[in-house]
């Protein structure tokens, strides 16, 4: 076991933007934070997509090194990222993304400091060739480069030691936890319906997700016409933004009112707490933070059993898990909720009891830090 006094920890993750990585390391700071012989800092490549996240990563007080590279190619960045790890004597380096990933393999082989990389995706996007490039040096990244991995999921640390042919033994799944107190909303659900202007006695399905290709945006316009079939009065509210805005808002469009985009939120807690039904209708998924927020805010859940999603969802008791694209099973599970209330609060119930027990940020950094440490003492 690793038994130096102050144990220097570098979290590199490419900027802070609103993104799923990003609001899982902003979490877990002061978690990190409060265990004892841990000194943390942050290092980013650059603030060109810093957002509204900034704010709560600020209220830290954990201190941030950016390197101002505009891209990979600037070897004076990556100058400068040697000379922070040398200069604040950093013990282990934990890589967040794709990117930074490729970070700690210079560490790796320059500084032989321990790297750690987290996996939070199931797959990286291939679309373009650019994309196919990067995802494979991720790969040739986390095989070659990281003492050990963490996996947000079982299912993605089974899926990434076959795709990058790294031992079961070199990951770790380490789920990701959340604020649990911060989403105890429901008591709060009149207040924030009357302050959004929903009427208290309308059926309201939410989706919290990044309006990009694979969240199953589409599947869930599809199925509205049924939905208003048996619920004539149902509305959905969409949180997020994204590439496909644009887009996903004209699909919207012929459906009215019926759907409405409420864009980039930071109260995304009180929003959950004031739904009856959370949905997230995704093709590919790693471990979905936002079941794991929803079931804290005591709320049911539809959502498509892919990557880590049965690892949070008890079927049948916290929600319904149903296979990708198939809008009839989506159309049914949530008319089922919507149409059952003593249903829908029985599964919320057993839900916020689940999350409670196993998704804190507590038990997160707990975990996280006894990793760093065995895997500096096998260094």
């Amino acid at each position: 076991m690793y038994t130096k006094a102050i144990m220097n920890v570098l979290l590199m993750i490419s900027s802070i933007a609103m993104g799923g990585a990003e609001r899982v390391l902003v979490s877990l700071l002061p978690h990190l934070r409060q265990i004892e012989g841990v000194n943390l800092m942050v290092c980013t490549l650059n603030t060109t997509r810093d957002s509204p996240l900034i704010e709560p990563f600020e209220r830290t007080g954990v201190p941030r090194y950016d390197l101002g590279v505009p891209n990979l190619m600037d070897v004076t960045g990556w100058q400068r990222f040697l000379r922070l790890v040398r200069e604040k004597e950093i013990d282990i380096i934990s890589a967040q993304d794709q990117y930074t990933n490729l970070y700690g393999v210079l560490a790796h082989f320059a500084t032989r400091i321990p790297v750690v990389m987290t996996r939070h995706v199931m797959v990286e996007p291939t679309d373009s060739r650019k994309e196919k490039i990067l995802a494979q040096m991720t790969l040739w990244a986390l095989r070659y480069g990281a003492d050990q991995t963490i996996a947000v999921s079982e299912a993605v640390r089974q899926h990434l030691s076959k795709q990058a042919r790294i031992p079961l033994s070199r990951i770790e799944t380490i789920h990701n936890g959340i604020e649990v107190g911060r989403f105890d909303t429901k008591s709060q659900r009149a207040a924030k319906r009357r302050e959004m202007g929903w009427p208290e006695d309308q059926p309201t399905v939410i989706m919290v997700a990044v309006l990009r290709r694979g969240k199953g945006h589409e599947v869930l316009f599809d199925v509205v016409p049924q939905l208003q079939a048996r619920i004539p009065n149902v509305r959905i509210k969409l949180v997020g933004e994204g590439e496909l805005g644009e887009q996903l808002r004209q699909q919207a469009a012929p459906l009215g009112e019926a759907v409405e985009f409420l864009g980039q939120r930071m109260d995304v807690p009180e929003l959950l707490g004031a739904s009856d039904v959370l949905v997230l209708p995704s093709w590919s998924e790693a471990l979905p933070t936002v079941l794991i927020e929803a079931g804290a805010a005591s709320l049911p859940v539809v959502a498509t059993d892919v990557g880590g999603a049965a690892e949070i969802v008890a079927e049948g008791e916290t929600g319904y898990l149903i296979p990708p694209v198939d809008a009839a099973q989506l159309a049914g599970r949530l008319i089922d909720v919507l149409t059952d209330q003593e249903l829908a609060h029985q599964m919320g119930v057993k839900a916020k009891q689940r999350v409670d027990a196993l998704f804190s940020l507590q038990r997160q950094a707990q975990q996280t830090t006894a990793l760093f440490r065995r895997t500096i003492a096998a260094k």
